[in-house]
């Protein structure tokens, strides 16, 4: 990866992710129960995810579809046969006592993911990703909610055996904003797949662990490119309870000056885990760090291998947003930047592709991309509220594409009161009287907004070319606004000459 080097005199950041997915499939991963959430605790439940004694687990096929896709996606070698195995360790949340989850048969392995980075493209090595299976979840309650204050702790097993994906980095990371440029990248990747709902709630879960490495340890001059020694030499920390984007580079930009600072003064830095609290902005020491030895793998006796030989092969993925991006400059002419917006979700793409197969590339891109998209952000929304609705977006494009209403109109009007009120385009053109006035009724409103402003007249004839804007507003006022300013202009100009 070229990477910017983070540097706070001699010290250079060192970050990998542990990114926990969860799929989107009907039930669990090794039982029937459902994995819709619910707001009743620990409803969902039965004898296998519970870790009742006797239960055993059956291997959900729409979870190693999953895991095959999102393999696929970032270019991972996918074995022909991977197993499960036991991770031993104990917490309220883990009903056995250990977690079923992948060793060292991972179903994906050495794949990689290009991601944008202030303009440049950047490939970040993925390790490893596996399946296996999610604990359940806490509910901190009283002393402000956090774990460290909390008068109690609530266990709701609903979560329990929900399957995840842990998508594991390297070391490829030198900064907090390049994490979260990552996040956004794979969080449109699993989207696209249709593998993830970023909608429900926990769906994407970080573990960060941060290294602060003097510069001179690091052999030779490229501070991308960091061996081992140097790595296996720093103490490093983990932070945990990360679930967003913007979180993480919040978290990881407080745990790198935490770490800075401690060096630069003389204090060692301990290996532990710690808790992004995000109320308060700060991370808090939970437990020292747990080895790899610590957690005592062994083979899940009550699995066997799983072999994916040729049904691997069967299983088709999508166009993936770069390739989309790509597509969308070469195929409508659209700008980068305008292309991103538009591929930013499957849906958003879906919808461009729709009205740009209907009317003008451009103004597809412009109705999509900053009218529409504009809207929903400054409500905070997203194209899936409005779902439903999306033919009577094309068709205010329409109106405008068929030259009756003005593109102002639409934009400041009647799209706002499409999203504000529900109301239908035509609906609203009809009520507000916006559809465009007639030739002859523009043609007599210039007549008269010339005669009525002599002064205007005199200064646009003497040089003042801004004064002709003074008279497009007379005209727009008298035509209620329903007149294009464009040819108003040119009416008006042509009138004067």
């Amino acid at each position: 990866m070229t990477a910017q080097t983070v540097q706070q005199g001699d010290l250079v950041t060192v970050i990998g992710l542990e990114v926990h997915v969860q799929l989107e499939t009907d039930t669990k991963i090794f039982c029937g129960c459902a994995t819709e959430q619910t707001d009743e605790p620990n409803e969902n439940v039965c004898p296998v995810c519970l870790g009742l004694p006797g239960a055993l687990p059956v291997l959900n096929e729409a979870a190693v579809e999953a895991a095959v896709k999102i393999g696929k996606a970032i270019d991972a070698d996918i074995p022909e046969e991977t197993r499960f195995h036991r991770k031993n360790y104990y917490y309220p949340d883990l009903p056995k006592n250990f977690q079923i989850t992948q060793y060292d048969e991972p179903i994906c392995a050495d794949g990689e993911l290009e991601v944008s980075v202030e303009g440049e493209r950047r490939t970040v090595a993925i390790e490893r990703a596996h399946l296996e299976e999610d604990p359940g979840s806490l509910q901190h309650v009283g002393g402000g909610g956090g774990i460290d204050s909390a008068e109690y702790t609530l266990v709701d097993y609903n979560r329990a055996g929900t399957p995840l994906m842990e998508i594991v980095t390297a070391p490829d990371f030198r900064s907090p904003a390049e994490v979260r440029a990552f996040l956004a990248e794979l969080e449109e990747v699993l989207e696209y797949l249709g593998v993830f709902d970023a909608e429900r709630d926990g769906s994407l879960r970080i573990d960060a662990n941060l290294s602060i490495i003097p510069e001179e340890e690091i052999d030779g001059d490229d501070t991308d490119e960091i061996g081992m020694d140097a790595l296996e030499a720093a103490n490093r920390t983990e932070v945990k309870n990360i679930s967003s984007h913007k979180g993480a580079e919040k978290a990881l930009a407080y745990e790198e000056t935490r770490q800075k600072n401690a060096i630069q003064r003389g204090r060692a830095v301990e290996q532990e885990t710690r808790h992004w609290d995000e109320s308060r902005g700060i991370t808090v020491s939970m437990r020292s760090k747990e080895e790899e030895k610590d957690y005592r793998y062994f083979e899940e006796a009550d699995l066997p291998p799983l072999r994916v030989s040729g049904w691997k092969d069967e299983i088709a993925i999508p166009e993936l947003p770069s390739a989309r991006r790509e597509r969308f400059q070469a195929e409508y002419g659209l700008s980068e930047e305008a292309a991103s917006k538009l591929t930013s979700t499957k849906q958003v793409a879906d919808f461009y592709e729709d009205v740009a197969g209907e009317f003008d590339p451009d103004l597809a891109a412009t109705w999509v991309a900053d009218n529409l998209l504009g809207e929903l952000n400054y409500r905070d929304m997203e194209i899936t509220d409005i779902a439903g609705r999306l033919e009577e977006v094309s068709r205010l494009v329409e109106l405008v594409a068929e030259d009756e209403i003005t593109a102002k109109n639409a934009r400041e009007t009647v799209l706002r009161s499409m999203l504000d009120d529900g109301a239908a385009p035509d609906e609203i053109v009809e009520q507000e009287g916006l559809g465009k006035t007639g030739e002859d009724e523009v043609q007599q409103a210039v007549v008269e907004a010339i005669d009525e402003n002599p002064d205007a007249v005199d200064d646009y004839e003497s040089g003042d070319d801004g004064a002709i804007n003074f008279l497009v507003g007379q005209v727009m006022q008298k035509t209620g606004g329903s007149a294009d300013p464009g040819d108003v202009n040119q009416l008006l100009r042509a009138e004067l000459e």
